[in-house]
Formats: C-alpha cells, sequence, structure tokens
C-alpha cells in the first residue's frame, strides 16, 4: 500500500513539474526603474513585445492585444522579429492594427522582417506597419512627450541590413555615426534595438535604456541556475539571454519574446510581456 502510494505521489511530482516546465500561457514581466532624469510624481510605463515570430494568440491576436491593453501601458516597444522568414506575416499585422489606439509604438527592424530569402517576410512590412500608426525607426532618434514626459527615444536597424544592401562600413559604424551626438545629458531616453548581444556598442551611445529581444531567453532555463541554454548569435549559456542587465552608463533589458513550437519547446521559459515602470526622483527644476 505505501508503495501505491509513493508511485502516485512521484507521478503527481513529475506531472506538476512537467505542466511547470512546458507552460506556455502567456505571462507578464515587470521591472520597476527609477531615475532623476523624470521629476518625482512622474512615471511612465513601457510595454516591450519581442519576437512574436508569426505566433497566433487567439483569433485576431486577441488574447495577447488584451492583456496589452490590462497593462495601461504609455509606450511599447517593438524591437524586431514580429514577423518569421517560414511563417505567413498575417499574425504580426493583426498584433500591430489591434494593439492601435492603446498607446504609441515604436519598431524596429530584426533580422526576420529583413531576410530576403524568405517567402514570407514582406519588404513592405514597414510601410504596413506605418499605416497602423506605428513609428518606424531607423538609425535615427526623436524627442517625443508621452504622458507628460519629455524622452528621447532611439531604434537602430538590424545588423543584417548591412549585409542584404551591401552597405559601406559596419554596423557598428552606421550606428555609432547616426546617434552618437544625441543630446540625453538631462532628458531620459531609451533605445530600440534587436540584439541583446550587443552590449559594447550600445555602451557607446548616450541611452539610459535599452530595449532588445533576440535571444529567446535562450530557450532552456532552470530557474536559479540557469538563464538560457543557446542563444542565436551567442551560443550555448549565452551571457544576455533574457531579464534585465545593469551596465555603467545603461540598464539592458531583453525580453523573451513569444515564439512558442512544439518541435522546439520552450522550458521553463514562457512567452512574456514585459512591463517596465519607470518613476521618476528628480528635483522639478
Amino acid at each position: 500500500m505505501l508503495k501505491g502510494k509513493r508511485k502516485y505521489i512521484t507521478f503527481g511530482i513529475v506531472v506538476v513539474f512537467l505542466f511547470a516546465a512546458l507552460y506556455n500561457g502567456l505571462t507578464i514581466r515587470e521591472y520597476e526603474l527609477t531615475t532623476e532624469k523624470l521629476e518625482t510624481g512622474q512615471s511612465l510605463r513601457v510595454i516591450l513585445l519581442s519576437d512574436l515570430h508569426g505566433y497566433s494568440y487567439g483569433e485576431d491576436q486577441k488574447n495577447l492585444i488584451e492583456k496589452v491593453r490590462e497593462q495601461q501601458p504609455d509606450l511599447i516597444a517593438l524591437p524586431g522579429d514580429l514577423l518569421d522568414r517560414y511563417r505567413s506575416p498575417d499574425a504580426a499585422f493583426e498584433l500591430i492594427e489591434g494593439l492601435q489606439g492603446i498607446a504609441p509604438m515604436y519598431f524596429v527592424t530584426g533580422n526576420h522582417e529583413i531576410d530576403e530569402s524568405s517567402d514570407f517576410v514582406r519588404h513592405d512590412v514597414k510601410d504596413v506597419f506605418r499605416s497602423f500608426g506605428v513609428i518606424v525607426l531607423e538609425n535615427e532618434a526623436e524627442t517625443v512627450t508621452v504622458n507628460g514626459v519629455e524622452l528621447i527615444i532611439g531604434g537602430v536597424e538590424d545588423p543584417l541590413r548591412t549585409y542584404a544592401e551591401n552597405i559601406y562600413g559596419s554596423w557598428e559604424q552606421d550606428v555609432l555615426t547616426a546617434l552618437d551626438d544625441v543630446e540625453t545629458d538631462n532628458t531620459f531616453s531609451l533605445l530600440l534595438s534587436h540584439r541583446a548581444e550587443q552590449v559594447e556598442t550600445y555602451a557607446e551611445l548616450p541611452f539610459d535604456l535599452v530595449l532588445s529581444g533576440h535571444a529567446h531567453g535562450g530557450q532552456v532555463r532552470i530557474p536559479y541556475l540557469l538563464n538560457g541554454l543557446y542563444a542565436p548569435d551567442q551560443g550555448f549559456f549565452p551571457k544576455y539571454a533574457g531579464g534585465l542587465y545593469e551596465h555603467d552608463s545603461f540598464t539592458h533589458i531583453i525580453g523573451r519574446g513569444f515564439n512558442y513550437t512544439v518541435s522546439v519547446p520552450r522550458i521553463f521559459n514562457p512567452p512574456e510581456i514585459v512591463v517596465i515602470d519607470i518613476a521618476g526622483t528628480g528635483t522639478p527644476l
């Protein structure tokens, strides 16, 4: 009798473990930041959505859109790979269309939006996004006011553009030339850039917060032990798989993305909507 109970208990533990490990429901990941560049009492809520890869969450993306709406964001950051080279672009366009009116949207390309080898990626993706009110940033920055807060938003094209269009020079040179002279001394600034691993380049730029994707959370995680097993362009045991990283001159938040396939499951790595609350601690001028 005791052996039978142990057998059922063991089986139950295994089932619970597998459910937790393979859970692929949408989750909310929250981060809180403070800055003296916002006055005390000022705040900004940014939602980071990266690496959809053409995956659908309900009819017309209703499940994902409603979860975003519930967070009441002031700004929606889209750092690339909403499309996928192997999937129809419709899911990405449905998401963008459904997010209209919730908050201003800013987008930069990921490698999948640029890959010319695909039969699925739409190379007019920027124009389609613009038709839904998305601000597409192409190695540039602009000053905007969001929720009464003045801030600078910059965005860079994915490095693949440099190779796809045979642009003279390097991606790093292009980015530094385009953005190095952005004046951010007294204004909070954030940068959208798809690649999680390009930290050395980001460190040379004058932005306070960098938002990225691309690493997919390292695909496989072990809570408290392993933040990621493998990430594109970083290989095994990536240093920048997902989460919040504090560097000397900037904070880097890397979204773990939304893509899910049965053939390449996410383990302890559910799709996530990243919510970033930025609160001011500065003294009014």
